[in-house]
């Protein structure tokens, strides 16, 4: 009896995460925008250069044979990613319910994955021109003007605050020109740097 309800707690557990899971495919802060761009854009080139390795294929020695059933599968892993993305980025985090955009994200997100299952059943080099012209129309639905990501402005902001310490030792280290010493309120300095007193 124990081990049963054991069993169904596994069960349960096992099923409740699953749906955690689901609620967000991606950690939140790891993926971004431009990331994802950067992939797309990666997958599309594979499946040009596929489908023009196949096009020119002369299918003829065991080697070219090998290397036809090769880009077919490149070529088709290329589109099943991307059609992941689309679906686990934009649909179910990126794209959300009663935006402005919503209506036009949504039927551009449709047409391209329509488009990638087109794309495994061809050879034809103007289905991935056709896909990319859309890819970028769907790009500018999202694109933010100087995007940066958090991890590149966590660093960059860290830069910005090393100069700051480094010019700031400079100055502090910087001798007096001769002839103009620094006023009082320009240096510091110990009771041993001089034999008198400063009234203020």
């Amino acid at each position: 009896m124990k081990k049963t309800i054991l069993i169904q707690g596994i069960i349960a557990l096992f099923c409740h995460t699953g749906s955690l899971m689901a609620h967000c495919q991606m950690p939140c802060g790891i993926y971004h925008d431009e990331l994802v761009f950067n992939q797309v854009d990666q997958y599309i080139e594979t499946m040009y250069k596929g489908i023009t390795e196949l096009n020119n294929s002369k299918f003829s020695t065991p080697f070219e044979r090998n290397n036809f059933i090769r880009w077919v599968k490149l070529k088709d892993t290329a589109s099943d990613e991307i059609a992941n993305l689309i679906t686990e980025y934009f649909l179910q985090q990126k794209i959300k319910p009663a935006e402005a955009d919503t209506p036009k994200r949504l039927i551009s997100a449709h047409k391209m994955l329509f488009e990638l299952t087109a794309i495994k059943q061809n050879v034809n080099i103007k289905m991935i021109e056709a896909f990319a012209d859309e890819w970028e129309n769907f790009k500018q639905m999202f694109h933010v003007i100087n995007y940066e990501c958090q991890i590149d402005l966590i660093k960059r902001r860290k830069r910005e605050r090393d100069f700051q310490l480094k010019d700031q030792r400079k100055l502090n280290d910087k001798p007096s020109s001769a002839g103009n010493p620094p006023s009082d309120e320009q240096h510091e300095h110990s009771s041993a740097d001089h034999d008198h007193e400063h009234t203020h």
